[in-house]
C-alpha cells in the first residue's frame, strides 16, 4: 500500500472511529426509547430494544404536550429573529462604516462575552418585572433578544472579508447605507446568517434558567423547564423510558433545523473565521 493510501485509511479510519464514540449516546438514546420501562432498566443493559414500543412517544408528548413544543418554538424564533434584526446591521456598521469610537465599540461588545450568563439573571429579572412582562412571551425574549454581542461580532467579522470595491461602487453610484445593506449586503450574508440562526437557535432550545424564572406559569413552559422532573430518578412519576421518548422529541427540531442548514452553516463558520 503507497504512503498517501495508507494515511488516507489510517486518516478516515479515526474519524470514523471517533464519529462512532461521539454519536454512541444519541443512538442509545433513540434505542432505549422504544423499550419498555422493564427493559431500560435491566441488567446488563440492552442496546437494542427486545420489542419496539412505539406508544412511548404518544404518552410522551402528551406529557409535553403541544403548548410546549409550541413556547419553545416562539421562544426560540423570537430570539432569534430579534437578535439578528439588531445584529446584522450593528456588525455590517462596525465592519464598514468608518465613524470614531469604533473600536471603543467593539471592547463594549467584547467585555459582556467573558461574563458568566447568570451575573446578568438579577438584573434583567428585576427590568422584566419593572416593565410588568414577567409571564409573558415579550418577559421571556426581549432581555436575551438584546444580548447581541455574539451576533454582532460574528457578521462584523464577516463582512470585514467582503470585497470593498462592491459598496465602493453602489456608493458611487448614489445608494445610502440602508440601501447598500439590505440590495448588496443582506443577500451576501447567508452564510453567515444560516450560522447564526442554528447556533442561536440552539442555545435559546436548551435555555432552562431564563425561561424558569421569567416565566413559571405552566402555559409559557418551554421544553427544557418540562424535562427538568424527568431527571429526579425514582421521585419521578414519568418511567425512564418515556422520559427518554420526550428527549428524542426536544432534539427533533435541533436536528431537523441543523441538516436544512448544513451546508449554509458549515460556509459561515469558515467565512467568519471561527474555525
Amino acid at each position: 500500500m503507497r504512503p498517501a493510501t495508507a494515511a488516507k485509511v489510517v486518516r478516515y479510519t479515526t474519524i470514523t472511529v471517533f464519529g462512532l464514540v461521539m454519536i454512541a449516546p444519541l443512538l442509545y438514546l433513540l434505542s432505549a426509547s422504544l423499550m419498555t420501562a422493564e427493559d431500560v432498566g435491566a441488567y446488563p443493559p440492552h442496546f437494542l430494544p427486545p420489542s419496539l414500543s412505539f406508544s412511548n412517544y404518544g404518552e410522551a408528548y402528551s406529557y409535553l404536550t403541544g403548548r410546549t413544543i409550541l413556547n419553545s418554538f416562539v421562544f426560540a424564533l423570537g430570539v432569534v429573529v430579534l437578535q439578528l434584526v439588531l445584529g446584522l446591521p450593528a456588525g455590517f456598521a462596525l465592519a464598514k462604516i468608518p465613524f470614531r469610537g469604533a473600536i471603543a465599540v467593539m471592547v463594549l461588545f467584547v467585555v459582556p462575552m467573558f461574563l458568566p450568563n447568570n451575573v446578568a439573571i438579577i438584573p434583567l429579572y428585576i427590568v422584566t418585572r419593572e416593565l410588568g412582562i414577567v409571564n409573558t412571551y415579550a418577559g421571556m425574549i426581549l432581555p436575551i433578544a438584546g444580548s447581541t454581542a455574539f451576533s454582532t461580532l460574528l457578521f462584523r467579522q464577516f463582512f470585514v472579508n467582503l470585497p470593498p470595491g462592491l459598496i465602493e461602487a453602489a456608493r458611487i453610484d448614489g445608494a445610502g447605507w440602508f440601501r447598500v445593506l439590505m440590495t448588496i449586503v443582506v443577500p451576501l450574508s447567508r452564510p453567515a446568517v444560516a450560522a447564526f440562526s442554528s447556533i442561536t437557535f440552539l442555545n435559546a432550545w436548551n435555555m432552562y434558567i431564563w425561561p424558569l424564572i421569567v416565566a413559571p406559569d405552566p402555559k409559557l413552559q418551554v421544553m427544557p423547564v418540562a424535562l427538568a422532573p424527568l431527571a429526579r430518578g425514582q421521585l419521578s412519576t414519568i418511567t425512564p423510558n418515556i422520559g427518554l421518548a420526550a428527549a428524542v422529541i426536544s432534539i427533533l427540531p435541533v436536528v431537523v433545523a441543523f441538516l436544512l442548514a448544513q451546508r449554509w452553516f458549515v460556509r459561515g463558520i469558515v467565512g467568519t473565521g471561527l474555525e
